[in-house]
């Protein structure tokens, strides 16, 4: 994770009262207490599917990589291990999407 992104994660957690993480997994914790602000798949496995997290912090888009498991059990109990080198900036793109509905006879769709 880059300098920037993490003195705006500092300052966010002085903002809001909260505790500076003091370890990775506190850090990662921090991270997901975000509301997430858009997901999306990007890869499928047996036990987890790994998603692109976004998250808006002071201004700033940051993305990150996590799992949600098919199962029972958390991503951690899965074996799934989040990596730090996934945080990253985010840019927010307008994309035009077409999807399809069924024609129903008689209707003008």
């Amino acid at each position: 994770m880059n300098k920037k992104i993490e003195k705006i994660l500092e300052d966010d957690c002085k903002k809001n009262g909260w505790a500076k993480w003091k370890n990775d997994d506190e850090l990662e914790e921090t991270i997901r207490d975000y509301d997430t602000i858009y997901e999306e798949k990007i890869e499928s496995y047996r036990w987890w599917d790994i998603y692109r997290y976004v998250i808006k912090v002071g201004g700033i888009y940051i993305g990150y990589i996590y799992a949600k498991t098919t199962g029972d059990m958390s991503p951690y109990e899965a074996g799934f291990e989040f990596d730090l080198s996934t945080v990253c900036e985010m840019l927010p793109v307008t994309k035009t999407i077409t999807t399809y509905i069924k024609a129903t006879e008689g209707e003008n769709v």
